[in-house]
């Protein structure tokens, strides 16, 4: 009997899994008014946390399309699929043709990338280039981002571009810095703020000099310093605002933060100080989207520190205590 109950209470388990998979909308009812931090306590990770919000604003939060939204939420389609429907849909240029690519993946029974693809055919052509990602981020380095096209006839056919030294900021703690000096440095990856990783073996064998500067965080009193410069204050605070978020902090954004911009958590014009627990990075796009006023209504929401660490609030979430 203990061994059936056992088989019968595993059944159960792996039918609500497969429940919540195939019938999502009830799970994402469920998630809609939550924070980030909500189901981050439930044990759900940070980038599916993520991903759980953004589903649930598109289907039970406010927008003119109500009438596409009801019927999109009608679809059989499962939690998978509609992760995939919404990373073609954030191709679109308007809430328009979002609404009306999203309504159309969500009642087709047809392969969604193939329809996908074709629907949002006809612009400019795309080049993808798979590779380590510190050689991406000095390919990216030559490209650059003023005449890309130009560059890239300039690299390929006529041979007149050298490899650039990155300039970014590596970020070290200091528990890796003993493991990379003790020679386990094969074992540890740093983030670099313009995207790329770079094991600790790799960066050991690069010149300091050649790679750009390097914060040391400290595990519990945070960013300790900045060596190899002698940058302003303000200079330095983006750094290390930098060093704390790699990458643009709102959800599933992945700009990478030597390209973001410094952001007032409270801002400036509401009497935010330019300290450091008040600074984060954001792209030009979030930083001036954000809901910097804090006596209007929401509308996109806002990054806020929580327990030491920058997260994204809903518009439809309190801030947590």
């Amino acid at each position: 009997m203990g061994g059936r109950w056992l088989n019968l209470a595993g059944m159960t388990r792996l039918q609500d899994y497969a429940r919540q998979l195939t019938s999502p909308m009830e799970l994402l009812g469920e998630v809609f008014g939550l924070a980030e931090t909500d189901l981050r306590r439930l044990g759900i990770s940070r980038q599916e946390s993520r991903e759980l919000l953004l589903l649930a604003d598109a289907y039970f939060g406010p927008t003119s399309f109500t009438r596409r939204q009801r019927t999109c939420r009608e679809t059989k389609h499962c939690l998978t699929t509609l992760k995939l429907i919404e990373k073609y849909v954030s191709r679109t240029k308007t809430k328009r043709d979002a609404w009306a690519l999203r309504a159309e993946l969500c009642a087709t029974s047809r392969d969604i990338d193939k329809l996908a693809r074709t629907r949002l055919k006809g612009g400019p052509s795309t080049l993808s280039i798979t590779g380590d990602s510190d050689f991406i981020a000095d390919l990216h380095s030559t490209i650059g981002e003023d005449s890309p096209l130009e560059a890239v006839d300039r690299i390929f056919f006529r041979g007149g571009a050298t490899r650039p030294v990155a300039s970014t900021n590596i970020i070290i703690h200091l528990d890796e810095l003993d493991k990379i000096l003790s020679g386990g440095g094969e074992e540890v990856t740093l983030q670099m703020t313009n995207g790329a990783e770079i094991s600790g073996a790799k960066l050991v064998e690069k010149k300091l000099a050649e790679v750009g500067l390097i914060t040391l965080i400290h595990p519990f009193e945070g960013p300790v310093n900045l060596y190899r410069t002698s940058r302003f204050a303000s200079e330095k605070q983006r750094l290390m605002a930098a060093a704390e978020n790699p990458s643009c902090p709102w959800a599933e954004c992945n700009y990478p933060a030597d390209k973001c911009q410094v952001h007032h958590l409270q801002a400036w014009k509401h009497g935010g100080e330019t300290n450091m627990d008040n600074l984060t990075i954001a792209c030009p796009y979030h930083n001036g989207v954000n809901d910097d006023d804090p006596h209007a209504p929401p509308v996109r929401g806002r990054l806020h520190r929580h327990r030491g660490r920058i997260e994204w609030l809903p518009p439809w979430a309190s801030p947590p205590s």
